[in-house]
């Protein structure tokens, strides 16, 4: 993650950070500084969370089943509150992608992704690949991914800068970032040596034809609202 992108990491209570050390979660060389857990053997470095340890602090109800956090490059991130805009979009794609779907691919609502042992971010919408038993037998991972998609206001330097890499980096072939501020998609295809090749911006009135949805022209409308 770039250091001089600052995210809002989840802070922890003296209450929570004993809990943990109980059930066995962290290592005893953790302690905590002002919230945040630190490793004392890296001279009081940021703890690395796990993807295990991650769903442990989920499980033992550390962090509550409707907490908005996800996991990027090993810190336990807090995302921002959602605005009524944020919330119009995502239903605007879930209208756009939900009937396609059935037969093509899964659709998944602000559901984390595991990419690796650090890494779990939770778009606002993903299209999976089709599978047996819809994943039941095991968690998706970025390969299963068709298409990823970020609705951003408040949060799109981290979107852009610290998502948008990560998805071209683990070769998502598609990745849409819904600029709520600017009203526009910016769509991102072709991840060649962990960046996308091929970005572009598409505002009111423009459409583009996206390789996840077999070609099918989307119009910004569909994913904005009208003008």
């Amino acid at each position: 993650m770039d250091a001089a992108i600052q995210v809002p990491t989840r802070q922890f209570s003296s209450d929570e950070f004993e809990r943990m050390g109980d059930l066995g979660i962290l290592p005893k060389c953790a302690e905590l500084i002002y919230g945040e857990v630190q490793d004392k053997t890296g001279r009081g470095t940021p703890h690395t969370w796990t993807y295990e340890q991650y769903l442990a602090l989920s499980h033992a109800g550390i962090l509550a089943e409707d907490e908005r956090t996800e996991l990027l490059d090993g810190k336990i991130v807090s995302m921002t509150p959602v605005g009524h805009r944020h919330v119009y979009i995502v239903d605007n794609l879930v209208a756009l992608l939900g009937p396609w779907a059935p037969g093509r691919a899964i659709l998944r609502v602000q559901s984390p992704v595991r990419f690796n042992t650090v890494d779990a971010p939770q778009p606002d919408v993903t299209l999976l690949r089709l599978h047996p038993d819809r994943y039941r037998s095991r968690e998706a991972g970025p390969w299963d991914a068709l298409l990823m998609v970020e609705v951003a206001d408040s949060s799109v330097v981290r979107d852009r800068e610290i998502k948008g890499p990560m998805y071209a980096r683990a070769a998502v072939p598609e990745f849409w970032l819904v600029d709520v501020n600017r009203g526009s998609v910016v769509v991102h295809m072709n991840p060649v040596a962990g960046e996308y090749t091929s970005v572009r911006e598409y505002s009111h009135r423009d459409a583009w034809n996206s390789p996840a949805l077999d070609g099918r022209s989307v119009q910004v409308e569909e994913v904005l609202g009208p003008e």
